[in-house]
């Protein structure tokens, strides 16, 4: 009896330490050093050079490296092609909202340019493990909407 009694409480407190695999925290998803790796379009036929984040055209970010802090919800990138506007940026970022189904979340993005005025971009992360993320982005092209796919691996 008294060792059911005493089992009680250590089952209970195993169930408890494991979370279900779709639970990521804020921590988890901006965390760190992140290398963008590849930048591209999701439609087929898309294939144009376009400013991203008022700042540089999609070939300028990739082998961009990214930096998180979750603790203040900021951080930088720096866009490493010679032949960009190279050098560091600042960023903020809020979690906008939990998919608590698959437990992506999507990101409101704050970007600086010179002139330290701030552009506000809404992120949908599309994928999220422990060395990989991908984000999807929305741009307009001559009036059509088109989605940028990221992919970032962990530095």
């Amino acid at each position: 009896m008294k060792t059911r009694i005493a089992l009680i409480p250590l089952i209970s407190l195993l169930l408890l330490s494991f979370k279900p695999s779709n639970e990521v925290s804020t921590e988890a998803i901006l965390k760190d050093y992140w290398l963008l790796e590849k930048v591209s379009y999701v439609e087929p036929d898309m294939y144009d050079r376009i400013i991203l984040f008022n700042d540089v055209t999609n070939f300028c970010f990739e082998q961009s490296l990214w930096r998180f802090s979750p603790t203040s919800n900021t951080g930088t990138y720096d866009i490493n092609d010679l032949y960009c506007s190279y050098g560091k940026r600042d960023l903020s970022f809020n979690i906008q909202k939990t998919n608590q189904k698959t437990g992506l979340y999507d990101v409101i993005l704050k970007t600086e340019n010179k002139s330290k005025y701030g552009n506000l971009f809404k992120i949908k992360v599309t994928e999220l493990k422990k060395n990989k993320m991908q984000w999807r982005y929305k741009v307009f092209v001559n009036g059509k909407p088109y989605t940028i796919q990221m992919h970032f691996i962990r530095k």
